[in-house]
């Protein structure tokens, strides 16, 4: 695998921090034989000790991808790289200040058949593609966690209290999590990558870089950039490495990407395997096939490729036969219409209705004739201790009165007398002698 046509650029500096004018970045681009390999690596640990851990992080890289053979993948050739990196700098001796010695990673291996992108820590890749700039790595810092999940805004990012605490590093554990695309990044002519150290994302925003890079030369844009970071403050260390393509990613088979026809929008889409015919060995006899039934050309399956049968629906004719158009439904039955009610159902009702009144006539004159020949009935008074305390009792709701029935007269309503003898018990709750009450008058 050929490297691709790059047009390059580079630049670091220190920076304009007087306590950081030892330059703990370092860069490195190298033609392999699996393509233009542009690393960039950002020390941490103390002026000697972050030097040296990025300059042994980027000579590892360089020459394990240098020694890679021809049939090595890229990929993970440029992942094993960056691991081997870390054990080196895990294995330096303690810097100055007791602190460990550590470094930040991002390097990319483009090649024919795309651009491999690895990295470690807060150092980026911008892909600056057809007038628009997308930052294709992740910052492993503690922001970044914050900013994922939902407790800060990326505007936020950079002026928070952590922003410069990284969760992954070369150098912090003896082995590290090296993140790689999974795919390789199918670049065309004209686009162009840009690796930094934060010392130049932290004070230059992805527009700006991308109005650089669209603007001038590889080696101009890196260095407008720079001195743009420096003119505002330079805090830290910067480093900028611009690569442009100039021609574009061919995919290849080494990269054993499946060849898949063209599909409509959502497609399954199918990878197409070479078709491989059995060999019959020599001890065996060799026998014809069958000729087998012409058959219709695959095609893309798809949602609606096979539809569903509803429930009695005949299955689909097969091929070559005429179309059977299925039976529709019946005729759903119409019920008859209603007719009117029946002439001699009217006339009954009508003569119902006049019986019914003729009868309750008789009825009522019958009653009121005998109602003229009703003989009095004598309503004695409720006299004695029994039906005083049966009264009392009813009246506080503790005993039921008696039902009457129709053998039975209905009892007077009760005399001034009976209402007052709540007020003439004594003390002790027992009920004062009364007279009898006049005797009932009687009407003849």
């Amino acid at each position: 695998m050929h490297s691709a046509r790059i047009e390059l650029g580079q630049k670091t500096d220190p920076g304009r921090d007087p306590d950081k004018q030892v330059n703990e970045d370092s860069l490195g681009v190298v033609e392999t034989r699996l393509g233009t390999l542009c690393v960039v690596c950002d020390g941490m640990g103390g002026h000697a000790g972050g030097q040296e851990a990025s300059r042994l992080a980027v000579q590892t890289i360089v020459d394990h991808v240098t020694s890679a053979p021809d049939e090595a993948s890229p990929g993970a050739t440029l992942r094993e790289a960056v691991r081997i990196a870390n054990a080196r700098v895990h294995a330096m001796a303690t810097a100055e200040k007791g602190g460990r010695p550590g470094s930040t990673a991002v390097a990319i291996l483009a090649h024919k058949g795309g651009t491999e992108i690895a990295h470690v820590g807060d150092s980026r890749c911008y892909l600056v593609q057809r007038g628009t700039i997308t930052q294709v790595t992740k910052d492993h810092s503690k922001v970044q966690l914050l900013v994922d999940a939902g407790y800060l805004r990326p505007e936020e990012a950079k002026n928070h209290p952590d922003a410069n605490q990284i969760i992954r590093a070369l150098g912090m554990t003896p082995d590290v999590d090296v993140e790689l695309r999974p795919e390789p990044v199918m670049h065309v002519a004209g686009d162009a990558f840009v690796l930094c150290s934060d010392g130049l994302s932290d004070l230059v925003e992805p527009e700006e870089v991308l109005q650089a890079v669209s603007g001038a030369s590889a080696q101009q844009a890196a260095g407008q950039l720079v001195d743009l970071a420096n003119a505002r403050g330079g805090h830290d260390n910067i480093t900028v490495l611009v690569a442009r393509l100039k021609e574009s990613a061919v995919p290849s088979s080494r990269l054993e990407i499946p060849t898949v026809a063209a599909t409509a929008p959502g497609t399954e889409v199918m990878a197409t395997a070479p078709a491989t015919t059995p060999t019959p060995t020599p001890t065996q006899p060799v026998v014809a096939p069958p000729a087998a039934a012409p058959s219709k050309p695959r095609v893309a399956k798809t949602e609606v490729e096979t539809p569903l049968l509803a429930m009695g629906q005949p299955p689909p004719a097969a091929a070559g036969a005429p179309a059977v158009i299925p039976p529709g439904p019946p005729p759903a039955s119409v019920p008859p219409p209603r007719s009117g009610p029946s002439i001699l159902v009217v006339i009954g009702l009508v003569l119902a209705v006049v019986g019914l009144g003729v009868l309750g006539v008789v009825l009522v004159s019958t009653l009121r004739a005998k109602g003229q020949h009703h003989t009095p009935v004598l309503v004695p008074s409720i006299t004695g201790p029994a039906s005083t305390e049966s009264l009392v009792a009813d009246e506080e709701g503790g005993v039921p009165a008696p039902l009457a029935t129709s053998a039975d007269p209905l009892p007077a309503p009760p005399t001034a007398s009976h209402h007052g003898r709540r007020r003439h018990r004594d003390a002790g709750g027992a009920a004062l002698p009364e007279l009898p009450p006049p005797a009932p008058s009687v009407t003849p």
